[in-house]
């Protein structure tokens, strides 16, 4: 969605456009009645034939009237502002998760808390970079730190927009009306690679935020797996590699489809299973004449745990 500052999706954004709709109203109105009393003014007094122009000093009303009318304006937005800003600047009260934010050039990483629904099997926790998940309507408190130049994190739909100053920690929180994936950028300029600074914004449901969460420490765990290196270690000592190809290994067969990013596929095996999960893959791999009957590739007669040691480490190729 977006990004667009008055299409607010939160009550950030909201606090935001309040103020500036406000404004822009307040403005429009003196415009007219300025530029509309020069028009008059210049349209009625000038110099014509049969009346001359004559110059008017002092209007005692007048002049009262345009210097307590703007001394009021100025002080309701003044007491406006500081009312939104306390609500924008207030990143605790209410705040339902924390999220360290670091900016570099030129991406963003993102921390989630460190609580056991993003823990992983190593003792750490989930990280995710560009991309930020959370659930709707939840208060979400960022801790923003940079770890080369100034980056300033903003999602304009959302709103609240905080810079990323090296050697200090800002915050600012952010919330979600409804959900949806929503486009932000880094707006400080921090280098040639600035323009590819993008945030996404990934909102989910909170009947499934658990459920995301689930999974994205299950694939982020795929990593530090023992079983994804013994995978790697078992496919490289079968006959897979003199059939396919997976960059940055000793596997480099031409016959069969290269499996470089086989886990980014839509489907495998001609089509014949979607989407690219565990589920496919190990189906595939067990017995893939069972699926595609006169197909090239093998069944190796490999056992359960080496077939799920295989696809724990396929599925890391993106």
């Amino acid at each position: 969605m977006g990004p667009w500052t008055n299409d607010p999706l939160g009550p950030q954004a909201r606090a935001s456009a309040d103020i500036y709709w406000i404004m822009f109203v307040c403005a429009i109105i003196v415009l007219v009645i300025v530029d509309g009393g020069l028009i008059f003014a210049g349209l009625k007094f000038r110099d014509r034939p049969g009346h001359t122009a004559k110059q008017f000093h002092g209007h005692n009303f007048l002049e009262l009237l345009w210097t307590v009318v703007p001394t009021l304006m100025v002080i309701s937005f003044s007491v406006l502002s500081y009312q939104k800003l306390n609500v924008m600047n207030d990143t605790r009260t209410g705040a339902e998760m924390t999220v360290d934010v670091q900016g570099q050039q030129w991406t963003w990483v993102m921390n989630y808390p460190k609580e056991d629904r993003f823990k992983l099997n190593d003792g750490t926790y989930l990280v995710g970079a560009q991309e930020l998940h959370i659930p709707v309507n939840t208060k979400v408190r960022i801790q923003l730190s940079s770890k080369d130049v100034i980056h300033s994190f903003w999602v304009p739909n959302i709103g609240g927009k905080k810079d990323a100053v090296p050697g200090r920690t800002t915050d600012l929180w952010i919330q979600a009306d409804k959900p949806g994936t929503y486009k932000g950028q880094c707006f400080e300029f921090c280098g040639t690679g600035h323009a590819d600074m993008l945030i996404t914004l990934v909102v989910h449901p909170k009947a499934e935020y658990a459920t995301w969460a689930k999974g994205a420490v299950a694939e982020a765990g795929r990593l530090s797996d023992p079983a994804t290196k013994k995978g790697r270690e078992t496919f490289l000592a079968l006959a897979c590699t003199g059939c396919h190809t997976v960059k940055g290994t000793t596997a480099a067969g031409k016959v069969g489809p290269e499996l470089s990013n086989v886990a980014s596929k839509k489907s495998i095996a001609a089509g014949l299973l979607s989407p690219v999960n565990e589920e496919t893959l190990t189906r595939w791999i067990k017995n893939p004449p069972a699926v595609k009957p006169g197909t090239l590739m093998p069944s190796l007669g490999l056992s359960d745990e080496q077939v799920h040691d295989i696809v724990q480490w396929l599925l890391t190729l993106k």
